[in-house]
């Protein structure tokens, strides 16, 4: 690593590692294994645990170490209800004042993309950029602001959920209703897709297949 912005550097990988499960829920990080692991001095790790430490990723657990922040039955049902209160509303908005083909074209396009995947992290950060393209296409800026502040702990949870195999290919089905009745420009049937595909992903999480949940 280059000795400018090291302490940004090191957030970085280690958020990275968060988000993408490679410290789990729960797990402690310790300043010397990480400082190792990274190649850079205590210095770094430490300015870079108290900043993750100030945006919550890290909490302190037991003998005052650190530890990944584990993911709560009420932290699934906080994100739920902002997807469903977010993706509904963009929903809506490109079904009444969009151009429904024309995103589901794309949208589509995204769909063969997760049907190939072959990785966990590939196929939910697709998911991702999926749901990402619905809120964009509502070309409000306040709004995609604030639902890029919820994505990584969007691609977390989706990372938990994905870890159960056999809802990869439900997603992949649920997301080929959703694209194919955007197509229709069923309204109704676009938005009970969405409902559906929401309620799924939250009885998924709750069933917690990475064993992570705490209550």
């Amino acid at each position: 690593m280059e000795e400018k912005s090291l302490s940004a550097q090191v957030y970085e990988k280690i958020k990275a590692g968060i988000i993408s499960l490679k410290y789990p829920p729960g797990s402690v990080l310790k300043e010397r294994e990480l400082s190792e692991s990274l190649g850079v001095s205590r210095t770094p790790v430490r300015e870079a645990i108290q900043r993750l430490s100030q945006e919550s990723w890290l909490v302190p657990g037991e003998g005052k170490r650190m530890q990944v922040r584990p993911v709560t039955i009420a932290d699934v049902h906080e994100i739920i209800q902002i997807r469903n209160l977010v993706e509904y509303a963009a929903l809506d908005d490109l079904l009444k004042n969009g151009e429904p083909r024309v995103a589901a074209g794309q949208l589509d396009s995204i769909l063969n993309e997760m049907k190939s995947a072959t990785e966990v992290y590939t196929l939910t950060t697709l998911d991702l950029k999926f749901h990402y393209l619905v809120v964009e296409s509502m070309k409000n800026e306040r709004l995609l602001r604030f639902w890029s502040t919820v994505q990584d702990e969007v691609l977390r949870m989706g990372l938990l959920m994905l870890k159960r195999k056999d809802r990869w290919g439900e997603v992949i089905s649920e997301h080929e209703r959703l694209v194919e009745m955007l197509w229709n420009k069923d309204a109704e049937k676009t938005r009970l897709a969405m409902k559906e595909h929401l309620e799924n992903s939250y009885a998924a999480l709750i069933r917690d297949p990475a064993g992570c949940l705490k209550n």
